[in-house]
């Protein structure tokens, strides 16, 4: 199955009914946790940021119950970038205004990886790197 990386902002929308992107991103989660969707890959770096997101404002448990979710779906993988990765992240991050060093990382494991989708709701942030395709609804670009 082909694979799309899946941004911070999705995992956050899902997990948060207040959120204003909850519907699409819950849709985003269950279309990857069916198979209706390429599998969504998430670095390290996203787990981090989605888990500390969900700690902070939602409570500890759960987090560790999203965390639990994410690991047992058959429709996620989570990767680790390598540090290769964490160098080309740097060096996009200070040479560009637009993107978080969060998101350098996964454009910068994008880039090796050779992956071109990235389910986020922040597509403008990705804007300096051609070989970021953004996706914010629940379309399979391989379809």
């Amino acid at each position: 199955m082909p694979a799309a990386l899946v941004d911070t902002g999705v995992l956050i929308g899902a997990a948060a009914t207040d959120d204003q992107h909850h519907n699409v991103a819950n849709d985003v989660i269950q279309a990857i946790d069916r198979g209706d969707l390429p599998t969504g890959r998430v670095t390290n770096y996203v787990v981090l940021e989605t888990l500390n997101w969900i700690h902070e404002r939602k409570r500890h448990a759960t987090a560790v119950d999203f965390y639990t979710r994410l690991t047992e779906s058959a429709g996620f993988e989570i990767v680790h970038c390598a540090q290769k990765d964490h160098y080309r992240a740097t060096d996009l991050f200070e040479t560009h205004d637009t993107p978080a060093f969060g998101d350098a990382t996964i454009a910068a494991y994008m880039n090796r990886t050779d992956i071109e989708y990235l389910y986020t709701f922040d597509g403008e942030d990705f804007g300096p790197f051609d070989w970021v395709t953004p996706l914010d609804t629940a379309d399979n670009p391989f379809l």
